[in-house]
């Protein structure tokens, strides 16, 4: 069969058939594609762990209110401290931040803002700003702007070194106006040095809780170990050590609300707390309220040491008040204390031009003092003895 023949047959040109071809199997309709469980943000998912809310794309805040316990101190006036004494009806801010180290540098960034206000007398807002990623800061810092008011008073632990600085260093990277070292401060830890440095073996927060607000942390987060929390959390998505980094801030806040009102009654001079009374009356001194500092010396009684008494004994001199001033001179110089013979010496010799009672109280003086005084008197002695010749 030749080729022509065999292609008549394949078309079926021989018999008048047709060849029909299976119909077409309906192709299976696609089913309905499943949709992924949709997951939370990373925002999202810091906030419900944290028990807070979303304020904008990698931001976070919780706020919360504290009630504080009724004292005695609740109607005193906040600005009764050397550092602050001056200022009228500030708003006192209560600062706070956990950092991704413990140094400075342009390099250290805030990830947690606490920030606290009296609503009244009796209730504290604590608003606390957390990053859920690096790129809010700028919205954070913005965020926290709106808590400072022009007659604010940053009240901090060791802020005035370190967190302000730091925040400062932030806004001036993130080209955002504000002045925020220029705000008042209210270092609180330069007043508990003043009191207690002489007395306790640091003055870290935690040891001012437990000797001066009777407070122990229970399963505290260190502080060290919060940039370590901070970084987890950016890795994995770990919260519970956040969890903890939060209670600690939140801790630390309220800390600074009641040691600020804790000093008030110390630097007034009533506490029967043992404390550097002399340096507190030198802050006062300093402060140009003579008046806090005599009543802070004077109430010390004989808790006050040889150098709180010479300077009440100074102060009331100077006041003209000599019969006070020469009565702790002489408690002091019975028990052997050479500055009170210098005073005393001084004293006679200047006041009651007595020349050989000042000599005598001239040869118990140290040795810088006591010759050229001894000379200077005796010199005076004799003149004084040739004039009654004449």
């Amino acid at each position: 069969m030749n080729l022509s023949a065999k292609l008549d047959r394949l078309r079926g040109a021989d018999s008048g058939r047709r060849m029909h071809l299976p119909a077409a199997v309906p192709a299976r309709a696609p089913a309905d594609p499943v949709q992924p469980t949709s997951r939370p943000s990373r925002t999202t998912a810091l906030a419900r762990a944290l028990d807070a809310e979303c304020l904008d794309e990698g931001l976070v805040v919780c706020r919360r209110q504290y009630s504080l316990p009724v004292d005695g101190f609740a109607d005193m006036d906040l600005s009764a401290l050397p550092e602050v004494h001056e200022l009228s009806a500030p708003g006192w801010l209560y600062i706070d931040t956990e950092t991704t180290g413990l140094s400075g540098g342009t390099g250290n960034l805030a990830f947690m803002i606490g920030v606290a206000r009296f609503l009244d007398c009796e209730r504290v807002e604590v608003c606390q700003y957390v990053l859920a990623g690096f790129s809010a800061e700028p919205a954070m810092l913005r965020a926290l702007l709106e808590w400072v008011g022009p007659r604010s008073v940053a009240v901090s632990y060791n802020g005035r070194c370190f967190d302000l600085p730091i925040l400062a260093t932030r806004l001036a990277l993130h080209r955002i106006d504000a002045d925020l070292e220029s705000i008042h401060q209210l270092d609180l830890m330069y007043a508990v040095r003043c009191a207690f440095r002489r007395y306790w073996p640091d003055c870290r927060l935690q040891t001012v809780e437990r000797r001066l607000l009777g407070q122990h942390r229970i399963d505290d987060l260190p502080g060290a170990q919060a940039p370590a929390a901070w970084q987890a959390w950016l890795r994995s998505g770990a919260t519970t050590a956040m969890r903890r980094v939060l209670a600690h801030n939140f801790q630390d806040l309220v800390s600074l609300v009641l040691l600020h009102r804790r000093l008030l009654g110390l630097y007034a001079g009533g506490d029967s707390l043992a404390c550097d009374r002399a340096a507190i009356g030198r802050a006062w001194l300093k402060a140009g309220r003579p008046e806090l500092a005599r009543r802070v010396w004077e109430e010390a009684g004989e808790k006050l040491d040889a150098g709180g008494i010479l300077q009440l004994a100074a102060l009331y001199r100077r006041q003209g008040e000599w019969a006070r001033a020469e009565a702790l001179w002489l408690r002091l110089h019975a028990a052997g204390n050479t500055s009170a013979a210098l005073a005393l010496s001084k004293y006679h010799e200047h006041r009651r031009r007595d020349y050989r009672r000042a000599l005598e109280y001239a040869e118990s003086c140290d040795a810088i003092e006591r010759a050229p005084r001894s000379v200077r008197l005796h010199g005076k002695i004799d003149a004084a003895g040739q004039l009654s010749l004449w």
